[in-house]
């Protein structure tokens, strides 16, 4: 199959698929965009693009300013964020970029690396040239063996991990796919074991399943992660790294791919949603295949720990998950 006949199935396909999960891409609009381009310009060392620019090449109908607050909007789609934040949300989908909005004089400046790796693949999937089919999905139960992760009264991680992943592989296979798994029973492959395995498998997605915690007992939710494009920081840690890791040459169906899993745990759950982050997670560098880190809420939390410890809801966050998955690989056809 021609990249030329890929583009134009996921013309036809995508609108109808990412509807049902709340994001609308509007790339029928920017294909009429007459010549619109991105218009670059520098701050501070970095390379920035202008929301009205933005506005204009993506056509959407209208850009409001208020009191530092922009909003783009189209028929069916909103993009919002605060200057000085980093909190984009697209419809109802909250994104961490990698920069946060800036401005200068009368501009308000978007980075382009947060432009070119998150904002158009989400609106502009189908000029995704790398995008292929895919007939496998990796699951990648976190932690295992003499590692439990993290711990509560109710159990360890590596367990809650395991147990979703058998519930995963039951729901995709009921839809079609082939699923492997980097581990089926209480052992731990390290990092570069579970890379070197998903690796060998071709025509795959990565799909790394963890659940969080943290020092405060407030923290919940779900949050979703996708490697950190080059020249950008990382969500943890904001240093900058110029660093081109294998993964990297996915980066946009990575996101494409965090975007459709992460909006459809969230309406299935009903969980706080925490955002599509990225980072550097040695598990997502080295893969040749779009792949995704799944946080599905905190042991830490005392509501978050009861649910995650309850089979209705590991059954509800695969449910989720595999909608997404579904969702993803329909755009593909």
């Amino acid at each position: 199959m021609t990249l030329f006949t890929l583009s134009n199935q996921l013309k036809q396909k995508t609108t109808i698929v990412w509807k049902m999960i709340g994001i609308l891409f509007i790339y029928s609009l920017v294909e009429e965009s007459h010549g619109a381009a991105w218009q670059v310009i520098k701050h501070n060392g970095r390379e920035y693009v202008t929301a009205q620019n933005i506005k204009d090449f993506y056509r959407f109908s209208s850009l409001e300013i208020n009191k530092g607050s922009l909003k783009f909007r189209s028929p069916k789609i909103e993009m919002r964020i605060k200057n000085g934040s980093d909190n984009l949300y697209i419809n109802t989908v909250l994104f961490r970029l990698s920069y946060k909005v800036v401005q200068k004089n009368n501009n308000y400046l978007f980075s382009r690396i947060d432009l070119a790796k998150l904002i158009d693949p989400v609106l502009r999937p189908s000029y995704i040239k790398t995008a292929k089919r895919f007939r496998t999905v990796i699951i990648d139960p976190g932690h295992g063996g003499t590692d439990p992760g993290s711990v509560n009264s109710y159990g360890k991680e590596k367990d809650f991990n395991l147990k979703l992943a058998k519930i995963l592989v039951r729901d995709l296979e009921r839809k079609g796919f082939r699923v492997r798994m980097t581990r089926s029973t209480d052992t731990f492959p390290t990092l570069g074991q579970r890379v070197i395995y998903a690796n060998r498998i071709n025509d795959s997605i990565f799909v790394s399943l963890h659940f969080n915690s943290f020092s405060s007992n407030t923290a919940k939710g779900i949050e979703t992660y996708a490697l950190s494009p080059q020249g950008s920081g990382t969500h943890n840690e904001r240093g900058i790294k110029n660093d081109f890791l294998r993964g990297n040459s996915r980066d946009s169906e990575n996101i494409a791919l965090a975007t459709a899993i992460h909006a459809s745990v969230i309406k299935k759950t009903q969980a706080d949603d925490r955002g599509i982050k990225r980072d550097r997670f040695t598990v997502l560098a080295g893969l040749t295949m779009p792949a995704v880190l799944v946080e599905g809420g905190f042991l830490s939390n005392p509501q978050d720990a009861r649910k995650i410890a309850s089979t209705a809801y590991l059954a509800l966050l695969s449910n989720g998950i595999t909608s997404g998955i579904v969702a993803y690989r329909n755009a593909l056809r």
